[in-house]
């Protein structure tokens, strides 16, 4: 995708800030000129504000951070507290460490990995972008983020929301997820000079360990497998050749 200074548009993209995000978070992220956090988004069942898979001898399972039933429902992202009486870290740290200890980077990553779960985390937004901050730099994607909470939009509607983030922001396009066009009403955008773009998700393959290959996993997966080089150039539009081992970039 073109940049604002190739193009003179202004991109803007957003999320949640999910635990362990997948690939297509940090594609969205450094395909835009800004980033918003939505960290007054409220919980959605089976989401990824909480939630992410990696791999195992199994196949994928899932790494779940618990939250205080009583308090998520309707409270904003960035209020929602982490249930302190079940033994999850531990959990999460021996899962990641069974299942990578074999994997090419698992050295590079163990010590990071290892501190995150020996913290205690209070707030489920501060753990997850405290993983995302590492993970983008890991990517080198200088995307300056902003957060919802700090600006004025606040509307019931989604469409109505992403019109009122890209109207505060002066964004000229929106870089939406694949699944916005479920939602997003089109001609309202059109007609505030607001160009959507939807993600298209690239499927390819990379190393992994035990067997065939399974897309859509934790970033986690494709760093502690390939490394921060060449996860950069899978998340900014490279194609990994099998054949050779080798990742040719591609440029925005």
């Amino acid at each position: 995708m073109p940049t604002f200074y190739e193009t003179g548009m202004k991109t803007i993209s957003g999320h949640q800030s999910s635990y362990l995000p997948w690939y297509g978070f940090f594609e969205k992220m450094y395909k835009s000129d800004l980033f918003a956090i939505h960290d007054t988004a409220q919980f959605e069942k089976k989401g990824f504000l909480n939630r992410n898979r990696i791999k195992t001898p199994q196949g994928p399972r899932w790494l779940t951070v618990p939250l205080q039933m009583k308090q998520y429902k309707d409270i904003e992202l960035r209020h929602m507290k982490i249930d302190q009486t079940q033994d999850w870290r531990k959990k999460h740290w021996m899962a990641i460490k069974m299942n990578y200890a074999k994997a090419p980077y698992f050295e590079r990553y163990q010590h990071f990995f290892q501190d995150v779960y020996q913290r205690e985390w209070e707030y489920l937004h501060d753990l997850n972008m405290h993983i995302i901050e590492f993970f983008r730099k890991e990517l080198r994607i200088e995307t300056p983020l902003c957060y919802v909470s700090e600006l004025e939009c606040r509307k019931e509607k989604k469409s109505d929301f992403v019109l009122a983030l890209c109207q505060e922001l002066g964004a000229d396009r929106y870089y939406s997820g694949s699944q916005g066009s479920d939602y997003l009403i089109e001609s309202d955008f059109e007609r505030n000079g607001i160009v959507i773009e939807y993600q298209q998700i690239r499927h390819f393959g990379y190393p992994q360990l035990f067997g065939e290959h399974i897309p859509h996993l934790s970033m986690l997966d494709m760093l502690m497998n390939c490394g921060a080089d060449t996860a950069e150039m899978l998340v900014k539009g490279g194609q990994y050749d099998e054949s050779n081992g080798i990742c040719s970039a591609s440029r925005r």
